[in-house]
C-alpha cells in the first residue's frame, strides 16, 4: 500500500482514538479547535507518508534510469517465482546487454552514454506490460521479468525490444539471454544464472538473442 495512505490512515486512527477517549467537546469554540487539530493531523500524516514514499522510491529505483535497482529486482523475482511455483504458471527472464557500450562511451563521452542508458530504459518499459518488472542489473546490463509468460512469448518480447532499439537508438544493438521457470530452472537463482549465461553467449555474436532449450 502507498505510504501516503498509510500515514493518512494512521492519523485517522489517532483522531478516532482521541474522540473515543475524550468525546466531542460541547462548547462551540472547542469544536472548532478540534476540527482544526484534526485537519492538521490528517495533513501531517499524509505528508509524512508522502515523504516516506519518496524515500522508498529512491531506495527501490535506479537514480539514472528510473528502473528497479538490482536488489529490489531480485526481491521481486524471488517473490514472483515462489508465486508461480504455488499457482503453476510460467515466468520468463530476459537478461539484456547493450552491445559495445564501453566503445560507445569512449567515442561519445559519458553524458551521451548516460542518455543512451536512459533512453534504453524507456524503450524497455514501453515494450512490456504494467505487471512486468524492468531492472538495471549493473552498468549496461538490464533485466526484464515476465510473469505468466512462457519462453515463446518471451522471445517475441525480446524481438520487439531489439527492433525498437535498432529504430530508436541509432548504431546501438542489444544481446539477450532468455530462460523460463519452471521449464529451465528450479528456482530464481538458477533462472538468473541460465539467462545470464545465455546473454554472454549472445554477446559473442552481437545483436543476438539466445533462449534456453532444456
Amino acid at each position: 500500500m502507498d505510504s501516503r495512505w498509510i500515514g493518512l490512515g494512521a492519523s485517522c486512527l489517532m483522531i478516532g482514538v482521541w474522540l473515543v477517549a475524550f468525546g466531542l467537546p460541547t462548547k462551540h469554540n472547542d469544536v472548532g479547535w478540534v476540527f482544526w487539530a484534526a485537519a492538521v493531523q490528517l495533513a501531517v500524516g499524509y505528508y509524512v507518508g508522502k515523504y516516506v514514499h519518496s524515500l522508498q522510491h529512491m531506495a527501490y529505483h535506479d537514480s539514472l534510469t528510473g528502473v528497479l535497482v538490482n536488489r529490489r529486482f531480485v526481491s521481486r523475482m524471488n517473490h514472483e517465482v515462489e508465486m508461480a511455483r504455488r499457482s503453476k504458471y510460467p515466468v520468463t527472464l530476459l537478461f539484456i546487454d547493450l552491445d559495445n557500450f564501453k566503445k560507445y562511451n569512449d567515442q561519445h563521452g559519458h553524458l551521451e552514454g548516460d542518455r543512451i542508458l536512459c533512453h534504453f530504459a524507456t524503450v524497455l518499459q514501453a515494450c512490456v506490460r504494467r505487471q512486468d518488472a524492468v531492472g538495471r542489473w549493473g552498468g549496461e546490463e538490464f533485466v526484464v521479468l515476465l510473469p505468466h509468460t512462457d519462453t515463446k512469448k518471451g522471445l517475441a518480447i525480446g524481438e520487439r525490444i531489439q527492433k525498437q532499439v535498432r529504430e530508436e537508438l541509432a548504431g546501438v544493438t542489444v544481446s539477450i539471454g532468455v530462460a523460463s521457470f519452471p521449464l529451465h530452472a528450479a528456482d530464481a537463482m538458477q533462472l538468473t544464472e541460465k539467462a545470464d549465461t545465455l546473454m554472454y553467449e549472445a554477446k559473442k555474436k552481437k545483436d543476438c538473442m539466445l533462449a534456453a532449450t532444456n
